[in-house]
């Protein structure tokens, strides 16, 4: 039966991308990340950013349902005690189902799934009062977005990053802290696509 119900789930998947009008294109976009934390001793101000890549679209004509996947490279900022400061870099790999509605003069679109963080560069920040703050280096979140198709090529969209994995930890210096303190990034971008 396990067998049946993959093929005829591949059989579905294969006739989609055969149909699926397929678009290739750029993203580029503002943010603005927030960190918190488990326990309630620290805090952080609100830090903006910026993201970049190539991105490609799928969808299906006539019903608007589609796909979506991006390669970005990511630059944030990370704010501890609005003191601790660290220049933040991430590949980002974000994939999306997407539906649209409209015409393609001006429609509009919403688009919700799972994305992936790759930390670049040196994962650890040492603060002020002599604890130390290591990033993760596989970060999981949940996009929720929606925007405007302009002209068939452009579109203008905001998004919310649900974090569903922590994003670091805070320990001493020698990890024996039993008791780490858990960070989570919350992200809201503006972005902006254009289509080939």
């Amino acid at each position: 039966m396990k067998r049946i119900i993959a093929f005829l789930v591949a059989a579905v998947a294969t006739a989609t991308m055969t149909h699926a009008q397929f678009h290739f294109g750029v993203e580029a976009g503002a943010s603005i990340n927030k960190m918190s934390f488990s326990k309630d001793v620290y805090k952080s101000e609100n830090c903006s950013g910026f993201f970049a890549g190539p991105k490609l679209k799928g969808t299906l004509p006539l019903i608007g349902l589609g796909v979506d996947a991006a390669l970005l490279y990511v630059h944030n900022k990370a704010t501890i005690d609005d003191i601790d400061k660290k220049h933040m870099s991430y590949i980002r790999v974000p994939v999306n189902i997407r539906w649209e509605i409209g015409p393609d003069v001006l429609g509009i679109y919403a688009a919700t799934g799972p994305q992936w963080d790759w930390f670049i560069g040196n994962s650890k920040l040492y603060t002020s009062d002599g604890l130390r703050t290591t990033f993760e280096h596989n970060i999981i979140s949940w996009n929720i977005g929606a925007g405007l198709r302009l002209f068939k090529h452009l579109e203008l969209g905001a998004s919310y990053s649900i974090p569903l994995s922590k994003a670091g930890k805070i320990s001493d210096y020698y990890d024996q802290v039993s008791d780490n303190i858990e960070i989570k990034n919350k992200e809201w971008q503006i972005r902006l696509n254009y289509f080939f």
